[in-house]
């Protein structure tokens, strides 16, 4: 879905990137007789530049400012308004994904003029389409439960641990481990790890589903940075033994759908703009009144 999303969205963005381009500079209306660049002495004059660009980008661009007038006639209409802090909040977002947009695109990195511009398009086009939604609770609760674990995170437990295959030898290690002083016990357990253990042994965060059903009580039970003793584990039918260190805990998070009903509804509408977005934007050029004064059908734009 969110793949979807984006291409959608470079789509809408794609106009933007050309009207940037003209849009940022400094003296505010360009000398189109004045050098966009020297080459060998040789000018290239911004108003060639500018020639170039509207051939090959300009009626494109034109649809894209056209759909964004459209939408902002429409929400105004329906008195949608969008705040400073909302377009902030979705232009960072923007932001954060500005690499993998721009990538998307193929036009080059995408200005912070470009991404506002497009941060307040967006709200008022969810906005739009959430008006037109009506929206079951079924469908909302069928939503939540298909993506459970988006909402809903289990507890996770960070661990390292040495392989042994015998009681006596598991029991050695781990009150060696219990005499160490705090200073020197992640040198000294990884000097054993090393030494001792028959197999690699588990490192990393996992969730308690994902260990073996032996370790998952003790595991539960256990207090961060603490070394537990031996845990015997049968491996392909052989017989294990496991000195874990309990290096942190992170606690699950679990929201039943009353509690984020209005997030899940967000959530919601959301997967559903990449479907009624394009249909939005039809129906809004259909019946407005567009008059085209340019043509660019012999790709100059005059």
């Amino acid at each position: 879905m969110m793949r979807s999303w984006w291409q959608w969205l470079c789509g809408f963005l794609f106009g933007a990137v050309v009207v940037a381009a003209f849009g940022i500079q400094k003296s505010g209306v360009w000398d189109l007789s004045e050098p966009a660049a020297i080459v060998n002495k040789t000018v290239i004059t911004k108003g060639e530049l500018l020639e170039r660009l509207l051939a090959d980008f300009g009626e494109e661009t034109l649809k894209q400012l056209i759909t964004l007038r459209l939408l902002e006639q429409e929400a105004e209409k329906e008195g949608i308004t969008v705040t400073e802090a909302e377009i902030q909040q979705r232009f960072e977002e923007l932001r954060a994904r500005r690499e993998d947009l721009s990538k998307q695109l193929g036009r080059g990195r995408l200005s912070d003029l470009t991404l506002r511009d497009e941060a307040k398009r967006l709200i008022l086009l969810e906005r739009l389409i959430s008006k037109r939604v009506e929206v079951s609770e079924k469908e909302l609760r069928d939503f939540y439960n298909r993506h459970f674990i988006r909402y809903n995170r289990p507890e996770r437990v960070q661990i390292r641990e040495i392989i042994v295959s015998t009681p006596q030898e598991a029991q050695q290690i781990y009150q060696q481990l219990a005499r160490t002083p705090p200073t020197k016990l992640a040198s000294e357990f990884e000097r054993l790890s090393k030494e001792r253990s028959i197999i690699p042994g588990a490192m990393g965060e996992f969730t308690y589903a994902e260990l073996p059903e032996e370790m998952r009580l003790p595991l539960q039970r256990a207090q961060p940075n603490e070394i537990l003793p031996p845990i015997a584990v049968k491996i392909s039918g052989q017989l294990t033994y496991r000195i874990v260190w309990v290096l942190d805990k992170k606690p699950g998070e679990r929201n039943p759908f009353e509690k984020i009903r209005d997030r899940v509804r967000q959530d919601y509408l959301v997967e559903r703009l990449v479907i009624l977005a394009p249909e939005l934007v039809e129906q809004l050029w259909k019946k407005a009144e567009i008059k085209y004064t340019v043509s660019f059908e012999d790709g100059t734009g005059k």
